[in-house]
């Protein structure tokens, strides 16, 4: 058995390769028909047989019923299973992937070895629930055990194996796959790296190239040649003629990678009639086509340089990665300082196959799992020796432990071990090694030069004579450089939604994994009655980057319900959350205590997403983004907020709805589409968010400066003399704030502004302008008793009896506050009453 795991495979959205480790390099395995890699395609035919690769890639144009694609997608969904319609078969995304796997497992098993466990490669930007799908595609293709690698990282150790690392200097991966983006930072000195920062999209990927082509150069190019109109993302009934004209887009995308045009010539069938199509497809098309997202994928690139603390002129060179980075316009624009980064290519490796080598290469350094050597029978009388030790660093004298194993031996006293190694000349020994009466020892190998050392084992009993082991050697790689981390980083950041709808974070994204978060401090705000089984602690557990906390993703609950606990819980009882990530990116051990209780609960960890949304609450979902566009930027204009409409025109310049409306007509056909276009709009309320955030303070200026003019205003007009040497100093103290940009400050000189306002009014008159307050407000309600209420205050506003109109403001006041519209506050969840999915867990704020 091999001491090392030297498999490594990417698990790509268009198509998949599996690499082997060799020394420092690694091979690609070959397939069948003796391709490097396999279009991540599967069929299934009316017998129920099923295809992986070519053929099936070929079915998917010609009998999209019975074939399926990019399905790497769709990880992570419950929702997403595909129908084989002929056998009547459905698979789940994770079931598909596995089909891939297990024919990557076969080419292997081709050469005359079993494939036991591999390093599989993600996204950097992929969620908790879909890691959690790859590692379930893998357990289902047969993998006894998997580790998960992300794609920039992997990318890395193949391009850093062939290079002269500087003594130090950073690099980009630019990873432009089929279905995803991933820009991550390397940063490299005194011979190792390290991913310092990552940005990426799920949704941003060489297939939105495809159906750019397909709607703004073959679908007018057919109709010319006679297609019927019908044909359209609109429509669902055309599926088999758009798929057609998808495949024709990609491959002509391929072609123009390295030339400057191609004529596509095919016949595209609708209705069973078939139309030809005869068109001359050019670079330019593409690159019209390919445009935005390439402009997309830079400012990805920027924002993973700016996280870091960099700027382009501190990046040494960008690996190329995936095959959309192959497009000219991506070479281009990365070398352009002005449109692009200004950064030199690095064209050295194969993009398409340089993921998978990577993997293997990484997973020449992780030593084969004890779990899977130890189910290997071993001969009677044969000796077992489980060994911890890493195959390959930097160390001159490293360190090797373990434990030998033996149903015919109780106490290992009197024996000993010892390990030659043979590759250094002369050869070198560590002379013979007591074992402990358990069968433990620990040791120091000697590897001095920049080598891969080989050492032969040598058990002894106590009488000298050397017993048989289930291995022979154990090697160790000694590297000058290249060596990267073996602790993964975390890709999303994981946190607690609170009550004002914020998040506190647990497992920022970027943090070393494993990695246990815990948040102490947080207060329930309800009251837990178990006598009148009332009231409810709900704790939800967040992914993502946004700052609202409805914006990110739940992964996981805790609801605590009267039934739940042993007595009453008071509202501000103190909750400590805690959950840990593992180093394949699995959260764990989700938890929170209340020490009031004295009680831990856990926290039920669910990463199956919700149901995807159909097309009309997208298409309404757009209009909100709409509207809300257009109010943020008549609130900006009017307040003259600088900041604010700045972000706004960014909007406008990043063609966030232009983007949306081509992603809505494509969500019609496409059923990947509808994710992508889920995802745009939350980014794009997402900015919309930061446009509000920021037109905060010219609003809260804007509200002060209004409180002194009406605090002066009733002044001067109730001659309050007083008042008039405390309100000039609000009013100094105001403008200071607003100048600082303090808000708090600027919302406490606020209150003393009105407050200054009201003591100036006669006491008659505060009554008359509250009641005018709540005609403004509940005029329009329908309600009886409110109709009521407000005909008295009329009345006895025209007796001018003002003692009767405040008990009637007493009682209008609670149907005011019921009906007290979402202001603009409000908005951004810092309004009175804003909750998170009725969650009654506030962070303990001072």
């Amino acid at each position: 058995m091999r001491d090392t795991i030297d498999f490594g495979i990417d698990l790509g959205t268009t198509n998949s390769a599996i690499a082997v480790a060799r020394g420092r390099s690694a091979q690609v395995v070959r397939n069948s028909t003796g391709d490097e890699f396999t279009p991540s395609a599967v069929s299934v035919s009316r017998s129920g047989a099923v295809r992986v690769g070519r053929r099936a890639r070929d079915h998917v144009v010609a009998d999209p019923g019975n074939a399926c694609a990019e399905f790497k997608l769709r990880m992570g969904r419950t929702d997403q299973d595909m129908l084989f319609e002929a056998a009547g078969r459905s698979m789940s995304p994770e079931e598909l992937s596995a089909q891939v796997l297990m024919a990557l497992r076969g080419n292997v098993e081709l050469t005359g070895e079993r494939l036991e466990t591999a390093v599989i490669t993600v996204p950097a930007a992929f969620t908790a629930d879909q890691t959690a799908a790859t590692m379930k595609a893998a357990e289902l293709a047969g993998l006894r055990s998997a580790t998960l690698l992300q794609e920039p990282t992997a990318a890395a150790w193949a391009y850093l194996a062939d290079a002269d690392l500087p003594d130090k200097g950073f690099w980009l991966v630019y990873d432009f796959g089929g279905g995803t983006f991933d820009a991550a930072v390397v940063k490299i000195e005194d011979g190792e790296f390290t991913v310092v920062n990552h940005a990426g999209d799920n949704s941003l990927g060489g297939k939105r190239i495809d159906w750019a082509l397909v709607e703004d150069v073959l679908l007018p190019a057919f109709r010319a040649a006679g297609g019927p109109s019908e044909v359209s993302p609109e429509n669902p009934r055309t599926r088999g003629a758009l798929a057609i004209l998808k495949h024709l887009a990609e491959r002509a995308k391929i072609e123009l990678s390295v030339q400057r045009s191609t004529v596509i010539e095919e016949d595209v069938v609708v209705d069973g009639e078939a139309i030809e199509l005869v068109h001359t497809m050019t670079r330019d098309d593409v690159d019209r086509a390919a445009r935005p997202l390439v402009e997309a994928s830079v400012l990805h690139c920027r924002q993973a340089l700016s996280g870091a603390g960099l700027d382009p002129r501190d990046v040494d060179r960008v690996l190329l990665v995936g095959g959309s980075s192959q497009v000219s316009l991506v070479h281009e624009m990365l070398a352009d300082p002005d449109r692009g980064l200004g950064i030199r290519v690095d064209r050295s490796q194969d993009p398409i196959t340089v993921v998978a080598r990577g993997a293997a290469i990484y997973a020449g350094t992780q030593p084969m799992p004890e779990e899977i050597r130890r189910s290997e029978p071993v001969a009677a009388g044969t000796v077992r020796l489980n060994l911890d030790h890493t195959p390959a660093g930097l160390d001159d004298d490293p360190l090797i432990g373990g434990r030998a194993e033996s149903d015919d031996v109780a106490d290992w006293s009197g024996w000993t071990i010892e390990l030659h190694n043979i590759t250094t000349n002369p050869p070198w020994t560590t002379g013979q090694v007591a074992l402990e009466p358990d069968g433990t020892f620990r040791m120091r190998l000697r590897a001095p030069e920049t080598t891969a050392h080989t050492f032969e084992i040598a058990l002894r009993d106590p009488v000298g004579s050397q017993a048989p082991t289930d291995r022979a050697t154990v090697t160790y790689d000694h590297r000058s450089g290249g060596m990267g981390p073996d602790a993964p980083h975390q890709a999303h950041t994981i946190g607690v939604g609170l009550a004002d709808n914020t998040v506190e974070v647990l497992v920022a994204s970027g943090a070393t994994l494993p990695a246990t978060g815990r948040v102490h401090g947080l207060r329930t705000t309800e009251t837990i009655s178990k006598s009148a089984g009332t009231g409810r602690i709900t704790i939800p557990v967040l992914s993502g980057e946004h700052a609202r906390a409805d914006r990110n993703e739940v992964v996981g609950r805790l609801d605590l319900r009267p039934d739940d606990v042993v007595r009453d819980v008071p509202a501000g009882t103190e909750v400590e959350v805690e959950l840990t990530v593992t180093k394949s990116f699995q959260i764990v051990d989700a938890s929170a205590y209340v020490p009031y209780l004295d009680e831990e609960f856990g926290i039920q960890v669910d990463l199956r997403r919700p149901l995807l949304p159909g097309i009309d609450v997208l298409r309404a979902e757009r209009a909100d983004v709409g509207h809300r566009y257009a109010e943020l930027r008549d609130q900006a204009r009017d307040l003259d907020a600088r900041e604010a409409t700045e972000r706004l025109d960014r909007f406008d310049s990043e063609g966030v709805t232009r983007n949306l409306d081509r992603l809505l007509d494509q969500a019609a056909v496409d059923q990947d589409a509808v994710a992508t276009c889920q995802a745009a709009l939350l980014e794009a309320q997402s900015a919309l968010d930061e446009a509000e955030r920021l037109l905060g303070l010219p609003r809260v200026a804007e509200e002060g400066r209004q409180a002194v003019a009406t605090a002066q205003e009733a002044v001067t007009h109730y001659r309050a003399r007083g008042l008039e040497a405390e309100l000039s100093k609000v009013r100094t103290e105001m403008e200071v704030a607003i100048a600082d940009g303090d808000q708090a400050v600027i919302e406490r000189r606020t209150q003393e502004a009105w407050s200054i306002a009201l003591r100036a009014i006669p006491e008659e008159h505060q009554a008359l302008m509250e009641f005018s307050d709540y005609e403004s407000l509940l005029g329009a309600d329908s309600r009886p008793e409110v109709r009521r209420l407000l005909a008295d205050g009329r009345a006895a506003i025209a007796t001018n009896d003002l003692r009767r109109l405040e008990g009637i403001n007493a009682r209008l006041r609670r149907f005011a506050a019921q009906a007290a519209p979402v202001g603009r506050r409000d908005r951004t969840g810092t309004g009175p009453g804003r909750t998170f999915h009725g969650s009654t867990v506030d962070g303990d704020r001072p």
